[in-house]
């Protein structure tokens, strides 16, 4: 069994506007994102936006919804495709519950470029003509993965590789990276991509916090309340406070959903996710230790199987009208 592609699903956040409180937690709701389709990510750029130039933030979540809870290992996030038009995408890293008020501008932006001249096999080093977007903006850096690849789309026929950068300097919009190790493959100039690659490390389910207040215990490490052995669809981010009512008896209740029912410490609680019929959590049983009393709590916080990222579209000043202008990031992952 594994994480398949039609799986891994481009979910918006909360609010999506250009004020300061764009963005936020992740939307829930089933459908994902309609990929290819007419203003999925971005509005239109109307003329006057296109005389005077724009800048616009909209936030997206990758999840990964596998109903068996599995963990996508070691994803990698990229810009496989750059826009056609004259407006230029990238992306920085987002958090669970961030908005755009919070991004400071000194986030490391993900691109990509074309290479500049052929290279062979073994090559060690190459040059990269990126679109700038707005400045000097530092798109590849020492330490940063990137990929390089001759494939027409994501899925197509040809090579790829991933190297880590030992150097990157910059003149104008050309980069010059090198790398130890050869490459395995030659690369044509101008067909082939070259990405900086985000890596946010394993993507799956997780209890953020977990604070106990009482003399009561809950043994989380045996007895996780978000696993592989839970659905992925159901957890939301949520702060979530579990109140004892008498010794064995309590109630939980999230920070925005509110309250999602009682249970007591002889059975198990997995309170369901209306929206996707599936838990948002589990707390079994054989978990519980020590003696609980009315008023005791545990505070734990949960968060999806999901790499929240935001999308930075910057339309120059002067751009020309395009119908059909697009972008595309991919990601790369594995699962058992």
């Amino acid at each position: 069994m594994s994480i398949v592609a039609a799986e891994l699903l481009w979910k918006p956040p909360l609010e999506i506007s250009d004020a300061a409180s764009n963005g936020g937690r992740m939307a829930n709701q089933v459908a994902g994102i309609t990929s290819a389709a007419k203003n999925n990510i971005f509005p239109d750029v109307p003329q006057a936006e296109r005389s005077a130039g724009s800048t616009k933030w909209r936030k997206i979540f990758i999840q990964a919804a596998n109903d068996a809870g599995l963990t996508l290992i070691a994803p990698k996030v990229f810009v496989e495709t750059k826009t056609p038009g004259d407006d230029n995408v990238m992306f920085v890293a987002g958090t669970q519950i961030n908005t755009q008020s919070q991004l400071t501008g000194t986030e490391q932006r993900y691109s990509m470029g074309t290479l500049y001249q052929t290279i062979s096999a073994n090559a060690t080093s190459l040059q990269v003509d990126c679109e700038d977007g707005a400045g000097n903006i530092t798109q590849f850096t020492t330490g940063m993965k990137v990929r390089i690849s001759d494939r027409a789309d994501i899925g197509a026929s040809g090579n790829e590789e991933y190297r880590t950068l030992t150097s990157a300097t910059r003149s104008g919009d050309r980069f010059t990276l090198g790398w130890s190790g050869g490459l395995t493959n030659g690369y044509s100039a101008n067909v082939t991509k070259i990405s900086g690659v985000y890596e946010p490390g394993d993507c799956k389910t997780t209890v953020v916090s977990w604070t106990e207040s009482g003399a009561g215990t809950y043994n989380e490490a045996t007895y996780p309340v978000v696993d592989s052995a839970l659905s992925n669809i159901g957890v939301i981010y949520q702060v979530w406070t579990l109140t004892f009512t008498s010794a064995t008896a309590f109630g939980v209740v999230g920070d925005t959903v509110g309250s999602v029912g009682t249970g007591n410490t002889s059975t198990l609680f997995a309170p369901v996710n209306g929206v996707h019929s599936k838990p948002y959590f589990q707390i079994r049983s054989a978990g519980w230790g020590g003696t609980w009393a009315n008023n005791n709590t545990i505070v734990f916080t949960t968060a999806p199987a999901a790499i929240p990222i935001w999308y930075r579209r910057v339309v120059p000043i002067g751009a020309a009208s395009l119908s059909g202008n697009s972008v595309i990031v991919a990601v790369d992952g594995e699962s058992s």
